[in-house]
C-alpha cells in the first residue's frame, strides 16, 4: 500500500499564537506554509490582516500577498491555489503546514468542495479592448463592477477581461484529487483561555496601530480603494474607516474593535465546534510544545 504524505492543519482563533506555531514547527520539520486567511491574501494590507511577515524568517510561505487590495477573491480561488502549492510541495516531498483561522477556507478543502470554474472568450474579450475607454468605464459601471477596482488606472485588457468574466465566461467542474486520498493530515486547533484571548486582543490591536495601521488604511484610500469596498473586509479596515471619517473616536475605535475581534475568535471557536461535531477529528492544544509532541508522536509512528 502506497504510503501518503504528511499534512499539517492548524486552526484556531485570531491572536492565539497559529503563526508563531507553525512557524517553529515547520522550521524543525522542514515543512512550508500555505495561509488559510481571507485577508492576507490582499498585497498592502499588512498591519490591519496581522501578517506579521517578520515572524516567519527562514521558512517559505504561500498565499500571502497573492491579489491586490480591492480585487474579488473567493474561497474557490483560494482551493484552486492552495491545491497548486500542495501539489508542487508534494513533488519536493515538504510536509505543507496549512495554517490560518478562516475555517470555511480549510474546509473546502478537506471537504474537496467542487466549484465550477470559468473558460475565458479570448474573442469577445479581443473585441472589448477595442472599445474605447469610456465605453469600458460604462460597461463595468452597468455591471456593478466600478466600485470592485481603482478601474482609472488599470490597463484596457484587465477591464476586458472583468466584463468577460461577468458576462460570457463558460463554466466547468473543478477536477483537483481528494483531499483524504491524497494526504494523511491531522488537524489541531488553538485553544486558549478566553480571558486570557480577550487581553492578547486588545494587546496586539494597540499594538498594531502604534505601528501604523492607521496610516496603512489611508494609503489604501488614497489608493482608490472606496470606504465602502474597505468596509467590506470587515473588522480592522471597518472601524478604521468610520474613524477617519470622523464618525469614531480614538478610544471609541479601541474599545469598539476589541469587542468586535473578541465576538469574531467566538465565532471562529464555533465554527471549529462546528467542524468536530460534523465528523473531523479535531485535536486541541494550548502551547507549542503539545503541537511538537503529537506532530513528532505522529511523524515517527504514524498515528
Amino acid at each position: 500500500m502506497m504510503i501518503k504524505p504528511k499534512a499539517v492543519i492548524l486552526m484556531g482563533p485570531t491572536a492565539s499564537g497559529k503563526t508563531h506555531m507553525a512557524v517553529k514547527l515547520a522550521t524543525r520539520i522542514g515543512g512550508e506554509i500555505i495561509s488559510a486567511d481571507s485577508r492576507q491574501v490582499f498585497r498592502s494590507m499588512d498591519i490591519g490582516t496581522g501578517k506579521d511577515l517578520d515572524e516567519y524568517g527562514d521558512v517559505s510561505y504561500h498565499l500571502i500577498d497573492v491579489v491586490e487590495a480591492g480585487e474579488e477573491f473567493s474561497v474557490s480561488d483560494f482551493q484552486e491555489m492552495a491545491w497548486r502549492v500542495l501539489l508542487e510541495l508534494k513533488s519536493r516531498s515538504v510536509i505543507p503546514i496549512l495554517c490560518g483561522g478562516t475555517g470555511h477556507y480549510i474546509k473546502s478543502l478537506i471537504e474537496d468542495y467542487q466549484f465550477t470554474h470559468e473558460k475565458s472568450d479570448l474573442e469577445y474579450t479581443l473585441q472589448l479592448e477595442a472599445k474605447p475607454l469610456d465605453y469600458l468605464y460604462q460597461k463595468l459601471k452597468d455591471l456593478g463592477l466600478w466600485e470592485n477596482h481603482h478601474w482609472e488606472s488599470d490597463s484596457k485588457r484587465r477591464m476586458a477581461r472583468a466584463i468577460e468574466k461577468k458576462t460570457r465566461t463558460q463554466k466547468s467542474p473543478s477536477s483537483f484529487p481528494s483531499f483524504s486520498s491524497t494526504f494523511d493530515y491531522h488537524i489541531f486547533y488553538t485553544m486558549p483561555d478566553r480571558d486570557e484571548l480577550k487581553a492578547r486582543i486588545k494587546t496586539r490591536l494597540i499594538q498594531r496601530l502604534n505601528e501604523g495601521m492607521i496610516k496603512e488604511t489611508k494609503e489604501l484610500l488614497a489608493r482608490g480603494l472606496s470606504h465602502s469596498r474597505l468596509e467590506r473586509y470587515g473588522l480592522e479596515y471597518k472601524f478604521l474607516s468610520r474613524y477617519i471619517k470622523g464618525e469614531l473616536s480614538e478610544n471609541q475605535l479601541i474599545e469598539k474593535l476589541a469587542v468586535e475581534i473578541s465576538r469574531f475568535a467566538k465565532r471562529q471557536m464555533t465554527f471549529i465546534r462546528y467542524m468536530e461535531k460534523s465528523g473531523h477529528n479535531m485535536i486541541p492544544i494550548q502551547h507549542y510544545d503539545q503541537l511538537n509532541e503529537r506532530v513528532d508522536q505522529w511523524l515517527r509512528n504514524g498515528a
